[in-house]
């Protein structure tokens, strides 16, 4: 069957010979005025690389493999593929229609400026099947379509009159097969596609395989020639796609491209549907070369018609079909992202949210964030995108490890009482009303209690203690850390030694990570000189609450563990000036991981429960009457744990340290006061290892979701300078003051931090 002429209205207004032509708006090395028409910009072309090494098909009139818009990418299997005619020139355009309709699709955006293709890297393999007449047969053309697609062409370009003849209908099927796409001009008519008759024998991967494009005009008006979908099919079995359905508009009015009719450098303005399809070619050339999984699905051309910018009724119309050809649109994800979880699951991004609040020895997870800063993602089409899931992690602020001196309450009551024998208890309480009852320590921050308080029903702060002597001593108390009371019964309530381990932090470590609930510790005297010491402490509820209420209290209560700990000890004094201690500590944490804390059942969870042990040993030296000197060092071991949902499988034992010193001065200013000035590294994680799913696609659009091994060891290795003044004033009043500098603040490289506090404790 004979083809009609198909220079389809390619009637040239102008031969471009002047530069006086830069009135088009072209730019040098930039793009051609329907770039912006079909929203088309350099920051795409980089994304995509210009479809560098794609294969773009044009079956055509031929094209001039030098051309400056085409040199260097025009590949050797282009030949003449016409069957009912000889080539005399070979694949060499003897029209030109041939050559512009490869430049506007893959066009050099460096060769003057006077015009840009949409792919400009792209390989092009031209099939010439019509001869200089623009003339050919339906076997011209099919034949044309097999040999783009054998040389590797994965879109293929007929800017000629669409005829679907059943050769011409077997060659689309056959590229179908072969994974190419391929788009037709609409027509130059001025009619419905085809008569608006139906045509019959696709196959079902040629409908999503298949596209057709009318034309509009700069202002987006369907141009006077441009055919329109109409209400045919195109039909394979009993699927019926209609012409509409698969059907683009792209400028198709005076685009300026090579018009070696009138010189071998010249350019022209050609108008035509044959323009408006290489537009759509390109596009599809960029979108399959940066996600090959959808020349594998068949999904691109979906994917532009899902994108267009609606032009007339809404929804596919019978005029404008899905619309305006957007590549930037075609760019941005369809419908929800999702990540893949180390299980092999996917989890919508939208419904991610923060599931980690970080602290203790695991600083800010910064190495685990910044894999998450770039994480992989996936659209409804399988096309991978990079997400910041990095606001997964929660951060605590950057305080130092005495932070929580500034929260404590101005004011703690206590009342002594004696009995016989030196016999005594002091009973001690908290207002409710302060957000963090940690009266006892410079403990950590406390967002169980802030928690709590924010719920309006706080537990009662209190304590009391009971001393038999100097013999024995036993705390019981709730809201409160167990870590005061501990240096008190490990080396005696009110000694130097205790109010230096107190002060410095460090033997009370795991105490403070088990603050909130109920406390207690013990110490005893087994020889002249040696003193035995327990504690406990929990973060149970309390009444009429758990850990779920507090998760929506505050921000800062995210996934409170319920966590307890236990140390356990004893001193000795060695001789006149020296004593030493030594204690082990055991910490029960669930949803935690040495004070950081999360939701194990949410994204970003460490495991539902970890257990830790450490040893302290604790040096403490008399210089003078007056001034003590104490040193304290803790080594940490955590277990590990799998986890059975979420970003991470897996995470293994972690080891950790803290040490630090201080030295205090009594009597300095008056009479029962106190000055100690202290150095402290906190607990910081040394070693251990956490598996992040992690998930590539390969050149072939392949997605593949394997775990890496990350630090979860902190970025900075925080170094606490702090000075303690305490003294009794008038009236049973008493001062406790503190400021601390913190560098590296919760072992968070570059955050530093001052804290400052006065306090005050009234004693009857």
């Amino acid at each position: 069957m004979y083809v009609r002429k198909l220079l389809l209205g390619a009637a040239f207004a102008a031969m471009i010979a002047e530069p006086a032509v830069a009135a088009q708006s072209l730019q040098p090395g930039y793009s051609s005025f329907w770039w912006t028409q079909i929203d088309l910009n350099l920051a795409l072309e980089a994304t995509s690389n210009g479809a560098n090494g794609f294969k773009i098909g044009l079956v055509d009139t031929g094209i001039v493999a030098g051309n400056a818009e085409l040199a260097g990418r025009v590949s050797s299997v282009s030949s003449c593929a016409a069957v009912t005619f000889k080539c005399s020139n070979g694949v060499n355009d003897d029209n030109g229609h041939g050559t512009a309709t490869a430049a506007i699709a893959a066009g050099s955006t460096v060769t003057g400026g006077w015009m840009s293709g949409v792919a400009p890297r792209a390989t092009i393999i031209e099939e010439k099947v019509l001869n200089a007449q623009g003339s050919g047969y339906d076997s011209d053309v099919a034949n044309g379509i097999v040999k783009a697609v054998d040389g590797g062409a994965l879109v293929v370009n007929l800017s000629l009159t669409y005829t679907p003849t059943a050769k011409v209908v077997n060659a689309i099927n056959y590229a179908a097969s072969k994974g190419a796409i391929v788009v037709f001009a609409g027509g130059n008519s001025a009619a419905p596609l085809n008569g608006g008759a139906n045509s019959a024998g696709y196959s079902a991967a040629a409908l999503n395989r298949l596209a057709f494009v009318g034309s509009v005009n700069s202002n987006n008006q369907l141009s006077s020639f441009s055919n329109t979908p109409g209400s045919g099919s195109a039909i394979a079995g009993s699927v019926k796609d209609s012409y509409a359905s698969l059907w683009l508009m792209a400028p198709g009015e005076r685009i300026v491209a090579p018009g070696i009719q009138y010189g071998a450098n010249a350019y022209a303005y050609w108008t035509g549907t044959s323009m408006a399809a290489p537009m759509v070619t390109g596009a599809l050339a960029l979108l399959e070369t940066t996600w090959p999984v959808l020349v594998r699905n068949g999904t691109a051309t979906q994917i532009m018609f899902q994108t267009a910018t609606n032009l007339g009724a809404a929804g596919v119309d019978t005029t404008f079909g899905n619309g305006l050809l957007d590549v930037s649109r075609a760019f941005q994800p369809i419908g929800s992202l999702s990540v893949t979880t180390a299980s092999g699951k996917s989890m919508a991004v939208s419904q991610l949210s923060t599931s980690v609040l970080t602290g203790g020895a695991l600083g800010s997870l910064s190495k685990i964030s910044a894999q998450l800063s770039n994480y992989t993602s996936f659209d409804s089409y399988q096309r991978n995108y990079l997400v910041n899931l990095s606001s997964l992690i929660g951060k605590q602020s950057t305080t130092g490890s005495a932070a929580a001196a500034t929260a404590k309450p101005p004011t703690v009551s206590t009342y002594k009482s004696p009995f016989a024998d030196g016999e005594s208890y002091t009973f001690g309480f908290v207002d409710q009303d302060q957000p963090e009852p940690d009266v006892l320590s410079d403990a950590p921050h406390n967002s169980y209690a802030e928690a709590a308080d924010a719920l309006g029903n706080a537990p009662p702060a209190w304590y009391v203690t009971y001393r038999s002597g100097s013999d024995m001593a036993l705390t019981v108390g709730r809201g409160l850390s167990g870590a005061s009371a501990f240096s008190g019964a490990f080396w005696g309530s009110g000694s130097d030694e205790a109010a230096q381990a107190d002060a410095l932090g460090i033997s009370g470590t795991f105490l403070n990570f088990a603050q909130g609930g109920s406390f207690m510790a013990y110490g005893s005297s087994i020889a002249p000189g040696t003193t035995v010491a327990f504690a406990a402490s929990d973060t149970r509820a309390f009444e009429g609450q758990g850990t779920d209420a507090l998760d929506s209290a505050s921000s800062d209560a995210l996934y409170q563990p319920s966590a307890a700990a236990m140390s356990m000890g004893f001193n000795t004094r060695l001789n006149g000036w020296w004593s030493a201690g030594l204690s082990v500590a055991a910490l029960d944490e669930q949803d935690g991981l040495l004070g950081t804390t999360y939701d194990s059942s949410g994204p970003l969870g460490f495991g539902d429960q970890h257990r830790s042990v450490a040893v302290d040993a604790t040096s403490a030296f008399k210089l003078t009457d007056n001034i003590d000197l104490l040193f304290d060092a803790m080594f940490a071991y955590t277990d590990g744990a799998s986890v059975s949902e979420g970003l991470i499988s897996e995470v293994s034992p972690i080891t950790a340290r803290a040490f630090g010193a201080s030295i205090s001065d009594k009597n300095v200013f008056r009479d029962g006061d106190r000055l100690t000035f202290g150095v402290k590294k906190p607990l910081r994680a040394l070693s251990g290892t956490a598996s992040l799913a992690t998930t590539s696609v390969d050149a072939d659009g392949y997605a593949t979701t394997t775990t890496t091994k990350e630090n979860p060891t902190p970025s900075g290795d925080e170094t606490d300078l702090s000075l303690h003044y305490a003294a009794p004033l008038d009236s049973g009043l008493n001062l406790d003051s503190m400021v601390e500098y913190s560098n590296d603040a919760n072992n968070t490289a570059g955050a530093n931090a001052v804290t400052a506090a006065v306090n005050f404790r009234v004693t009857f």
